[in-house]
C-alpha cells in the first residue's frame, strides 16, 4: 500500500496549510475526492457537437459563400454581353432575340454548364440621360434607347445543404445604351480596286473585293442613316463619265469604268475637285477626261431608316457594294497601286463635308495591302497631260517612296488642325518584307527600298503607321493576314488579333464607332 508522504508540520515561511501527523493511505484519500467531487465523464460530447455545427456553419459561409460570389461574377458576365449585345442592334425590335442569343441561358453563346440559369428579363428602356445624348426614345415599345437584363442562376450547395439550405439562388443585372454622347459621322470608305483585288480569297470565298464589299455591307447595316453620311472611294482614280458603271445595276459585269493614270489632288485641299487629263489617240486626236476618286457622294440613303434591317437597293452607295439585283459593284481594273492621292481626295471631301453639317466627326476607311508599287508609266508625268504631274524626287507626288507618301497623307488627315480624321486601316494580305522590285509591279514597296521619306518601309508597316495614334493607340489597325500575299506578322494587336475576317473587322469597326456601352442600372 502507498502513503502519503509526511508533511513536517515545523515548516516555518511557506504561508501554506501544514499536515501533521502519521501518513495518510493514498486509496482513502482517492475515495474521498471522489465522494466529494462529481464525475464529468462523458460531458465533453455537447461541446463536440455544439462545435461541429459551428464548423459546419463557418464551412458554408467560407465554401458555399464563396462559390456564389464566383457564380454571381459569371453571371454579371454573361449579363453585361447580353446588354451590350441587346443595346448595340437599337432601335430595331430584334434586340431583345439577341440579348436572349448572348446571355447565360441553356443554348445561348456565353452558357454555363454546371448553372441553372433562366431565361433573361430583358427590359426596353426610355432613358432621360441617354436623350440628351442624342439617343432618342420614341417609346419604350417601338424605339427605346437602352436596355436592362437580368438573369438569375440556382446552383447546389456544398456544406449548407447538411443545415437544410439545398440551393442557393444569385442574380445579376446589366444596363446599356448604344453609344455614349454620339456624334454624326462622315465616312470615307477607300477600297483598294487594282489587279489584286481580283485574286481568290479561299477564307471567304469569294474574290478579294467582294469580301471586301460584304464586309462593307455588314457596316452599312449597323450605322445611322439619320446621323451618319458616307461615301465610297477607290484607287486606281477613274473618269468621271464612267464612275457610274462601279454602281450601275443590269450590267453586264465586263462593262467597266475607264481608268486613268494616277492624277494628283492637293495635299492642302478643303473641297473634292476633279483633274483633267489629256490623251493622244492614234490618229493624233487629243480629248480631256477629268478623273476622280469618288465613286459615290456623300449620302444617306444606304437604309430606309435607323429601324430597317436591309440596305437600300436603289442606293449608290447599296449598290456599289453588290446590294441591289444584277448589281455587278465595284470592279477591278488593271493599273497598280498607289494610295496617297486617294486619302488626299478623301480627306478633301471630308473637309469640305463637315463644313457643311456642322457638329459630325470624319472617318477614313482604308482597305488595301498597303503595298503601293506604281512607277512612271502609271501616274501622270508629262506636263501637256496634265496640270500636275509626278517627278523621281522622292515627294507626293513622286514615283519613288511611294509607301511613304501614303503614310504622309494619312498622317496628315490624322493630325487635320482642328478636326482630325479618324483613320481605321485594314490590311488585307499585306506583305511584312521590302523588297525591290524583279518586275513591272512587282516587289514589295519596291520604291522605298533605300529611297523617300520613309526608307524600306514594308507594305505591313505602312498600313500600321496609317492607322489613327499608331504605335501608342492600336485600336485602329485590323489585319486579315490570311489573304493571298499577307503572313501571320502583320496581325493586329489586344482584342484585335483575333478579329482577321473582313465580316468580323468592319463589325469591330462599326462597334467602335458606334458600340453600345455600359451605363449604371439606375441611370435616370
Amino acid at each position: 500500500m502507498k502513503y502519503l508522504k509526511k508533511v513536517s508540520s515545523n515548516t516555518a515561511g511557506s504561508g501554506t496549510a501544514k499536515v501533521s501527523g502519521d501518513s495518510i493511505p493514498f486509496e482513502i484519500t482517492s475515495m474521498f475526492v471522489k465522494r466529494v467531487m462529481p464525475d464529468e465523464r462523458g460531458q465533453v460530447m455537447p461541446w463536440v457537437a455544439l462545435m461541429m455545427i459551428i464548423f459546419l456553419g463557418l464551412s458554408a459561409l467560407v465554401v458555399d459563400i464563396g462559390h456564389a460570389v464566383l457564380v454571381k461574377r459569371q453571371l454579371q458576365a454573361s449579363a453585361d454581353a447580353a446588354a451590350l449585345a441587346a443595346a448595340q442592334t437599337l432601335p430595331k425590335a430584334t434586340y431583345h432575340d439577341v440579348g436572349l442569343a448572348y446571355s447565360g441561358a441553356a443554348g445561348s453563346r456565353n452558357a454555363y454548364s454546371n448553372l441553372d440559369v433562366g431565361a433573361p428579363t430583358i427590359t426596353p428602356l426610355c432613358l432621360a440621360t441617354v436623350t440628351a445624348w442624342g439617343n432618342a426614345c420614341i417609346s419604350v415599345a417601338t424605339g427605346p434607347n437602352a436596355v436592362a437584363v437580368t438573369q438569375a442562376a440556382t446552383f447546389k450547395t456544398f456544406f449548407a445543404s447538411v443545415l437544410g439550405v439545398k440551393t442557393m439562388t444569385v442574380s445579376a443585372t446589366a444596363t446599356a445604351a448604344r453609344g455614349s454622347k454620339p456624334l454624326p459621322y462622315n465616312l470615307a470608305i477607300i477600297l483598294d480596286t487594282t489587279p489584286s483585288m481580283g485574286w481568290a480569297d479561299p477564307n471567304c470565298g469569294g474574290t478579294q473585293l467582294e469580301c471586301a464589299t460584304h464586309g462593307v455591307q455588314q457596316l452599312l447595316l449597323g450605322l445611322a442613316p439619320s446621323l451618319d453620311s458616307v461615301s465610297l472611294f477607290t484607287f486606281p482614280n477613274v473618269t468621271t463619265d464612267t464612275v457610274q458603271k462601279n454602281h450601275e445595276c443590269g450590267k453586264v459585269k465586263k462593262d467597266h469604268p475607264t481608268v486613268g493614270p494616277y492624277t494628283f489632288p492637293s495635299e492642302t485641299a478643303t473641297s473634292l475637285s476633279t483633274m483633267p487629263f489629256t490623251s493622244t489617240d492614234k490618229n493624233g486626236k487629243s480629248s480631256t477626261a477629268q478623273e476622280t476618286y469618288q465613286v459615290t457622294k456623300f449620302s444617306k440613303d444606304y437604309r430606309a431608316s435607323d429601324k430597317a434591317d436591309s440596305l437600300n437597293k436603289n442606293s449608290d452607295v447599296s449598290n456599289a457594294v453588290g446590294v441591289g439585283f444584277d448589281c455587278p459593284g465595284m470592279q477591278t481594273s488593271n493599273e497598280n497601286t498607289f494610295l496617297a492621292g486617294a486619302i488626299y481626295a478623301a480627306q478633301a471631301a471630308l473637309v469640305a463635308e463637315q463644313a457643311a453639317n456642322k457638329g459630325t466627326q470624319n472617318v477614313i476607311i482604308l482597305l488595301s495591302d498597303g503595298n503601293a508599287t506604281s512607277g512612271k508609266k502609271d501616274m501622270a508625268n508629262d506636263p501637256s497631260q496634265s496640270t500636275r504631274v509626278a517627278t523621281d524626287s522622292g515627294t507626293y507626288p513622286s514615283w519613288i517612296g511611294e509607301c511613304g507618301q501614303e503614310v504622309e497623307a494619312a498622317n496628315y488627315a490624322s493630325h487635320y488642325p482642328g478636326h482630325p480624321t479618324t483613320f481605321f486601316t485594314i490590311a488585307y494580305g499585306s506583305p511584312t518584307s521590302s523588297m525591290a522590285a524583279s518586275g513591272p509591279g512587282g516587289g514589295n514597296c519596291a520604291s522605298d527600298v533605300g529611297s523617300g521619306k520613309h526608307p524600306n518601309i514594308t507594305p505591313c508597316q505602312a498600313m500600321q503607321q496609317m492607322s489613327s495614334g499608331w504605335p501608342s493607340d492600336q485600336t485602329h489597325f485590323y489585319s486579315d493576314y490570311y489573304a493571298p500575299g499577307g503572313d501571320a506578322g502583320c496581325s493586329a494587336s489586344g482584342p484585335l488579333y483575333e478579329v482577321v475576317s473582313l465580316d468580323s473587322i468592319f463589325k469591330s469597326i462599326l462597334v467602335n464607332l458606334t458600340g453600345a456601352r455600359l451605363i449604371p442600372n439606375d441611370t435616370p
